[in-house]
Formats: structure tokens, C-alpha cells, sequence
């Protein structure tokens, strides 16, 4: 069974996590901090040979993770992380009141 690792950097208002399949980086999932302390997701990217993998999943759980242990709403402009939140019920209370505004949620 392969090894997924996640580690996790923030640097300024900018933060990033990055997953590695075994040991090799896979991708990432990009987030800055928004003046009224939410969190503004603008990229997630796994890299061509591991797609396959579903490495989308564990970025996508730690930025959730991340959300709830910072007590923070998610304004997400990455399409895949607005996908999977609109589908994922479960985090509709992580989505930032503007978002949810300005899609009728």
C-alpha cells in the first residue's frame, strides 16, 4: 500500500498543503488569509502522474481539518475545493457568508 503524507506551511498570509505519495510530491492545495480572517482557497493541483491516486481527498479534508481547528470560514475560489464543498453538506457551515451570499446558499 503506497504511503500519503501531508505536510502543511504557512509563510506571511500565504499557506499551503502539499501532499507526497510515497515520499515523491503529488500536489498541493494553495489558501491565503483574508483580512477578516477567513481563508481564501485559490489553487489545488496533483501533478499529472498521480491523478490516478485520489490525492484530492486528504488535501481536501485538511483544509477542512484546518478550517474547524481555526475557528474559520473558507471563501473558496479553487473550482475543485467550491465542488466539493457545495457537495459536501457536512462543511456548508465552513463556507464564508459572502460565498454563501453570492450563491444563494
Amino acid at each position: 500500500m503506497a504511503d500519503i503524507k501531508l505536510e502543511h506551511a504557512e509563510e506571511n498570509s500565504k499557506g499551503r498543503f502539499t501532499v507526497y505519495y510515497d515520499n515523491e510530491e503529488a500536489g498541493y492545495i494553495l489558501y491565503e488569509w483574508l483580512p477578516n480572517g477567513n481563508l481564501l482557497t485559490n489553487g489545488t493541483l496533483v501533478y499529472n502522474d498521480f491523478r490516478d491516486k485520489k490525492l484530492g481527498k486528504p488535501l481536501y479534508d485538511a483544509l477542512m481539518n484546518f478550517s474547524r481547528s481555526k475557528n474559520t470560514r473558507i471563501y473558496p475560489t479553487c473550482p475543485f475545493v467550491v465542488k466539493s464543498m457545495l457537495r459536501d453538506k457536512s462543511v456548508h457551515d465552513l463556507l464564508d457568508e459572502k460565498f454563501k451570499a453570492e450563491n444563494n446558499l
